[in-house]
């Protein structure tokens, strides 16, 4: 049943929960907000936003960019126990694992006083990027503000903001984070910008040409300018049009999108119900 549609629904699909790169205003500018607070003698920095608005991208980003400069460490995953965490680092920061097995805060900490004296020449304070960080237990978040403390971490927690819990509010990230940094949903103009980027880096631009300012209108609705809901709804959409382009192919225009397409593509998302 392959056509074109069934390239152009794959480049919505998310890699490893990653939504790719579109250069959109709020990206660029949360970018060099986060940036600009890990140069500023700041220990722990809170980057915040609703799930699917881009922000596991952008911390991918920040250590590509950042690593040729200072030691840098991604935990994309949140750990639990602190063993576990805290071998995690050792590997990350170089690049091997311990030979014995780090039980705790006091006895990492050791290991890296002892190494940064005797490495003094060297710049050996590392920014470490903690995704997820809302799942950390207290007690480990205790930790790694002892950790920032030393000046030898910088912390950057990025944490899920939902309607039903604001994690923003919990005590543990209240009265310790230095700076606070938001990554917003998609504006309308945005999600269009999306879309057409999209469309034009996979050679599928003349497809943009098919959307109506009240299909983009239906759209942000239903998606609220996330582009993770975005993803899902246009890979439905596509799959739809696979199906009639395939089976039914009166059925569409390849001029114009009609709107109860996309309210199908919704209802099969799980955006709306049907």
């Amino acid at each position: 049943m392959n056509n074109e549609y069934s390239l152009i629904k794959d480049i919505f699909v998310e890699r490893d929960g990653v939504i790719d790169f579109v250069n959109l205003d709020k990206s660029t500018l949360a970018y060099h907000k986060i940036l600009s607070a890990l140069q500023k003698p700041l220990k722990l920095i809170l980057f915040y936003g609703k799930p699917g608005s881009g922000k596991t991208f952008l911390l991918n980003k920040i250590k590509q960019d950042l690593e040729k400069k200072v030691k840098v460490v991604f935990i994309p995953q949140p750990f639990f126990d602190e063993k576990e965490f805290f071998n995690e680092l050792y590997f990350q920061i170089f690049n091997k694992r311990s030979r014995f097995k780090i039980e705790n805060y006091e006895a990492f900490i050791r290991i890296y006083r002892d190494f940064v004296s005797k490495n003094t020449q060297d710049d050996n304070q590392v920014v470490i990027l903690l995704d997820e960080a809302q799942l950390y237990p207290p007690n480990l978040i205790e930790k790694i503000r002892l950790m920032a403390d030393t000046r030898l971490f910088k912390f950057l927690f990025t944490v899920h903001k939902t309607d039903e819990e604001d994690v923003l509010a919990k005590d543990y990230f209240k009265t310790r984070i230095w700076s606070s940094i938001e990554l917003p949903n998609s504006t309308l103009i945005e999600l269009k910008l999306y879309i057409e980027k999209k469309l034009f880096f996979h050679k599928f631009h003349q497809y943009y040409l098919m959307y109506s300012d009240d299909n983009f209108d239906l759209i942000y609705s239903l998606t609220d300018g996330n582009l993770r809901n975005l993803n899902k709804l246009l890979y439905k959409l596509y799959e739809i049009f696979e199906y009639y382009e395939a089976n039914k192919p009166t059925e569409i225009s390849a001029t114009n999108i009609n709107s109860k397409l996309i309210e199908m593509a919704a209802i099969s998302a799980g955006l709306i119900d049907a």
